[in-house]
């Protein structure tokens, strides 16, 4: 039921290839830090070599599951041979990645686990570029975390190539995955429009992985990808996976859901929503929860129409709602049909 409306949506509400501005944009910005960061470390007595430096393609992009949005989100890491037992401090290192990039055409600032080139159009951001850094050092490879001015620092294990490579074996040639995955960002989207910090909102990386583990293949009676239900079965498998406590009443009071990243460090990728506020949490899994009710209130219905309309209220105002059906007129005209063929 409603395949043809949800691969419309898909197709209205995916990014299937940067735009050549953006191109420009992350060419612009990769070349500034090749001839530039060099030569800023030098300054601090820390060797580099232009061909050293490696960008490596992260995120929905790398995917393939980008989906629209006011501002558009891009990750390329940054990846540069380093000692990190000499340069113990990632914010100082963090702080030379920002130098080399800040343009007046930009706004650079330091986040928690990237650098963060921002670009804005009449005071309004339209675009960011995100630039986690990783030093690579005695065949370990470390992430820089934590903001300029934070007490709160570390040189982390990670496995970029490793998470790359995990998600693009779930990914690629699973068309059905790929669509459900861009659904369940969108109904994200959808739900957290007007969230007041990213800790409220969970993180794209958590859905990704969460739908990767847990998607549902689902086809019709024809052997044709049925997107409603497999959309329905992936979250509702995801909404069954949070631990919950009741009070005595039967009311929910807290609810949990734990998803570690698939290589180094292995770190819980809700931790921070965890950490922010349990109510972060519970209002996810509350969330979750009417999605899952309205998309087996749609699956329940004979009417396409009628269904379209439970699908919407999940997944937005973009998802087309066909005209409903006059069954008295379908009716007499399925008779007249079959009344013209015996002639």
């Amino acid at each position: 039921m409603l395949q043809k409306q949800f691969e419309n949506f898909f197709n209205e509400i995916r990014i299937d290839t940067e735009t050549a501005a953006l191109i420009e944009k992350r060419e612009i910005l990769q070349k500034d830090i090749e001839d530039k960061l060099p030569g800023i470390l030098e300054d601090h007595n820390i060797e580099l070599n232009k061909s050293d430096i490696r960008m490596i393609d992260q995120g929905s992009y790398k995917y393939n599951t980008t989906i629209k949005s006011d501002v558009v989100d891009r990750d390329v890491a940054v990846m540069i041979p380093l000692d990190t037992a000499k340069n113990s401090d990632p914010r100082k290192i963090k702080g030379y990645l920002k130098d080399a990039i800040t343009i007046p055409q930009r706004t650079v600032e330091i986040k928690e686990p990237c650098v963060r080139a921002s670009y804005h159009r009449n005071n309004v951001e339209y675009l960011h570029i995100d630039l986690p850094l990783y030093a690579k050092n005695d065949g370990m490879v470390y992430l820089a975390r934590g903001k300029a001015t934070s007490s709160n620092y570390s040189w982390e294990n990670a496995d970029p190539d490793g998470l790359n490579e995990y998600l693009c074996n779930h990914i690629n040639g699973h068309d059905q995955l790929r669509r459900i995955i861009c659904y369940i960002k969108k109904w994200k989207n959808e739900k957290y429009a007007n969230a007041s910090s990213d800790h409220q909102v969970p993180p794209s990386i958590g859905l990704t992985l969460l739908a990767c583990e847990y998607f549902s293949n689902q086809v019709d009676i024809q052997g044709k990808d049925d997107d409603l239900k497999a959309l329905k079965l992936t979250m509702e498998i995801i909404k069954d996976k949070f631990s919950c406590s009741y009070d005595a009443d039967g009311n929910i009071i807290s609810a949990d859901i734990r998803c570690s990243l698939p290589v180094i460090p292995y770190s819980d990728v809700f931790q921070k929503m965890r950490d922010s506020s349990s109510e972060y949490l519970l209002t996810f899994y509350r969330r979750l929860s009417t999605a899952v009710d309205k998309l087996t209130n749609a699956l329940n219905c004979s009417d396409e129409h009628d269904a379209a309309v439970y699908v919407q209220a999940v997944l937005g105002d973009d998802f087309e709602v066909p005209d409903k059906v006059n069954k008295a007129s379908a009716a007499v005209g399925l008779f007249s049909k079959k009344e013209h063929s015996f002639g």
